[in-house]
């Protein structure tokens, strides 16, 4: 991938022809905002506006052809590098991405969702676990569900090419300076409080929530990724814990997930890894 950076990092034009050319490949608009959010952290938003503009012709094809996603994964992406470029404050990007994910959860195509409504309830009933028809009730609920699920595939999609363009951005500048930012974060108490009691307590109050708390999830979930990989860091573990550790995220899912919401949310109070840095014997 580093390929892309350089080259997009040459010109203007460059960077407009690798954004355009990844918008145009279906399932690469990850790529396309990486590189729009590479420029804009590298040179700010004219440049990066720029690029944006013109490279993303493509994503306005697949916003005709009824799929909005790549076109609000690079708006997204841009918004939340001009954010970290004025900050070099991880969580404000974060945050702002969830808040975006979540607010998004209504504009979704109806035919999108219906469709995937559709295929789970298909899948349901060939494994014998559905009946033939839905409830108004059931049908309802599992529109949210399937909405909720999109608003996080969205959050996860800007987070993770903003991740790749601050990446390029440090192995090409400022070797080193992406992992020490990501084993260094951790969400502010304030944010992780009202996180973490949206995400518990609201779906309980409204149904209507189960379409965005995925999305405000996000960033819980991303801080305990990164608390994994400093307390990894710290102890110098072998990266077998890391390899480990995915694969319980894999096998155990949800599971692991909400466990994995109350340890961002313990270590906004309690700053783990602070408090293992502090442990550590001074070195001869």
């Amino acid at each position: 991938m580093r390929f892309i950076a350089k080259y997009a990092l040459t010109s203007r034009t460059n960077a407009i022809i690798a954004t355009a050319v990844s918008a145009a490949i279906p399932m690469f608009f990850w790529v396309a905002a990486a590189v729009v959010g590479l420029i804009t952290l590298r040179r700010g938003s004219r440049e990066g506006s720029q690029v944006m503009l013109w490279g993303s012709l493509p994503a306005v094809f697949w916003l005709s052809q009824g799929d909005p996603i790549p076109v609000a994964v690079i708006l997204g992406v841009m918004l939340m590098a001009l954010i970290l470029r004025a900050t070099v404050d991880w969580s404000k990007p974060l945050l702002a991405g969830a808040v975006l994910g979540a607010a998004l959860s209504s504009i979704w195509p109806p035919q999108l969702v219906a469709e995937i409504v559709n295929v789970l309830h298909s899948l349901a009933v060939a494994a014998g676990e559905g009946d033939a028809s839905l409830s108004n009730q059931q049908e309802e609920f599992l529109t949210l569900v399937v909405m909720g699920a999109i608003s996080a595939f969205y959050t996860v999609a800007v987070f993770g090419s903003l991740v790749l363009a601050r990446w390029w951005q440090a192995v090409e500048f400022n070797p080193g300076g992406f992992q020490k930012e990501f084993h260094q974060f951790r969400l502010p108490l304030i944010p992780a409080l009202v996180l973490g009691a949206v995400v518990f307590l609201s779906a309980e109050i409204d149904i209507e929530a189960l379409k965005w708390v995925p999305a405000l999830s996000i960033p819980l979930v991303f801080a305990c990724i990164a608390l994994v990989h400093g307390v990894v860091a710290i102890k110098q573990l072998s990266s077998t814990w890391l390899t480990v550790f995915y694969v319980l995220l894999f096998i155990m899912g949800h599971s692991l997930y909400v466990f994995m919401i109350f340890m961002a949310f313990l270590d906004s109070f309690w700053d783990f890894r602070g408090r293992l840095v502090n442990q550590k014997p001074p070195q001869d």
